[in-house]
């Protein structure tokens, strides 16, 4: 699957776009984000908290219980903070 960073999460990951294998154990967002967490320690925290992140899987908003398919594209945008 392809997993695309938006804004400030391609600083905290170091990249804008990976190319993921899913393993069996990972079946929904929730579960994409702990695997995340992982592999890039500067944005853990964040992608510790899914519900504090968005997610447009093929143009479409979803919520981190959604199920994942190989061939989708899911793009993670981060809070915004303004003032």
């Amino acid at each position: 699957m392809e997993v695309r960073f938006q804004s400030w999460l391609k600083t905290k990951t170091g990249c804008a776009m990976e190319r993921l294998e899913l393993s069996d154990d990972v079946r929904t967002i929730s579960d994409l984000t702990a695997l995340l967490a992982d592999r890039h320690a500067e944005a853990a925290a964040l992608f510790s908290a899914p519900e504090a992140l968005r997610y447009v899987v093929d143009r479409r908003y979803v919520t981190p219980d959604h199920e994942l398919a190989s061939s989708a594209v899911l793009e993670i945008y981060p809070p915004v903070t303004g003032g």
